[in-house]
């Protein structure tokens, strides 16, 4: 019996036989504060969210707290914070799990779970990484926030789908 485990649990982390480990997106526990925390550090050295901001996001927004465990190393390896009016309060993906489609993944489950059919987050003017990652998924900058960062502007990107834009004023077509 202990073979045949042995040989089930290597075809599963090889992934031969239909198994594939897949990731998963869940709800923030307070259990997981220590491992956002690494994240916060390495994704925001300047800036990283405190343990106590990343309780209040917890008790604020705790239907739109998510992690995203990769189950292949059963561990956290970014989060994503929004509110039920669409603003994306927070997004941070660990440095060696980036380019892996993770980020996505996760905004792409907020866009379709939203209420409201818009989403907005802001970007540091020189993210050029952030704000392209924004702009392939539909993003467009909207605005600026002068010194919204303190020492930095930061721009207010803004999503809806094609169907829920509004007519330009000039034409009447959907822009």
């Amino acid at each position: 019996m202990l073979i045949c485990l042995l040989i089930w649990a290597w075809f599963a982390i090889m992934g031969i036989g239909g198994f594939t480990p897949q990731p998963m997106i869940r709800l923030f526990v307070p259990a997981d504060l220590g491992r956002l925390l690494h994240i916060e550090q390495q994704s925001f050295p300047k800036s990283p969210y405190s343990r106590t901001t990343l309780i209040q996001l917890f008790l604020l927004y705790p239907e739109t707290f998510w992690v995203y465990v990769d189950s292949t190393k059963e561990e956290i390896c970014a989060y994503l914070v929004f509110s039920g009016d669409g603003h994306l309060i927070s997004l941070a993906v660990h440095p060696s799990e980036r380019r892996r489609g993770i980020a996505e993944a996760l905004v792409r489950k907020a866009m379709k779970a939203l209420p409201v059919k818009r989403m907005r987050a802001e970007v540091r003017r020189s993210n050029r990484v952030a704000l392209a990652f924004y702009q392939k998924l539909g993003f467009q900058v909207a605005g600026v926030i002068r010194n919204y960062y303190g020492d930095e502007d930061a721009l207010v990107v803004q999503w809806k789908p094609v169907s829920s834009r509004e007519p330009s004023p000039a034409s009447g077509v959907l822009s």
